[in-house]
């Protein structure tokens, strides 16, 4: 019985991490470049339950008192990974010049200073660039690197070219630092859409991507199966719910009733 209360409570603790996980795509559904995550469960390992001692058993003429065993138990299930889904998002067209999008599996670089490393390089497909006060390139606080390091364009009035080369008044300013990688599973993802290399692969140079100006790719979340798996997950959570307060009533007659002295 208390084996039966651990593994309602393992699955009510995998509903919660998924019902995170869906309110977060949910509410980054409209945010440019979002990639949707998902959370990959998988069972505990069974155990093999064995009799100990008991009567013997009579196996023709000899009795044995060998164990025995009864068969295999789940111990409830568990979150082994959040996988991020690296699918592209539609492509809308805006037409402010400081809005780009990557055409191919590139991803931009970006200054995302922390506190051991100042000069932390991450990446990001949120193309949404604004113009910060000191008239660099930024989007979501963080400054857009370039082969010269951060991007300064002064105003909008600039032009981009498909290899990501930015001309301001008929001259070339710098030139986007576009970085694509072999496996897109080294990268962790963190707050404000930006992604860290854990294993400081740094990437390579983008061969196979382009840039377009005026456009912004969106986010790849469907909220239509967003809606319907948060259903799901609610119901099974509160399935689980029920589990344990079964449980916990059949417990408390058990001390309180089967076990009391009349």
């Amino acid at each position: 019985m208390i084996r039966g209360l651990y593994c309602a409570a393992s699955g009510m603790d995998v509903q919660q991490a998924k019902v995170e996980s869906i309110s977060n795509n949910l509410t980054n559904s409209a945010t440019p470049g979002f990639k949707a995550e998902n959370i990959q469960v998988q069972s505990f390992p069974e155990v093999l339950l064995i009799q100990q001692g008991g009567p013997k058993r009579q196996v023709g003429a000899m009795a044995l008192d060998a164990p025995q065993e009864i068969g295999s138990a789940g111990m409830g299930v568990l979150v082994t990974g959040v996988p991020i889904d690296h699918a592209p998002g539609a492509v809308q067209e805006t037409g402010k010049a400081t809005d780009m999008v990557l055409k191919g599996p590139g991803f931009f670089a970006v200054n995302a200073p922390a506190a051991e490393d100042p000069g932390r390089v991450c990446y990001t497909r949120n193309g949404a660039f604004k113009v910060d006060q000191e008239g660099y390139l930024a989007v979501g606080g963080y400054r857009v690197l370039g082969e010269g390091g951060a991007i300064r364009v002064e105003d909008t009035g600039f032009n981009v070219a498909p290899d990501g080369t930015i001309e301001a008044g008929g001259a070339a300013v710098d030139k986007l630092r576009l970085v694509e990688f072999d496996d897109v599973n080294v990268l962790r993802k963190e707050a404000g859409g930006i992604f860290v290399d854990v294993e400081g692969t740094g990437g390579r140079q983008a061969s196979l991507t382009t840039v377009g100006q005026g456009f912004l790719e969106r986010s790849n979340v469907n909220v239509v199966d967003e809606m319907v798996g948060l259903v799901s997950v609610m119901r099974s959570y509160e399935a689980n719910q029920r589990l344990i307060q079964a449980y916990d009533e059949q417990l408390s007659k058990t001390v309180n009733q089967v076990g009391s002295l009349r």
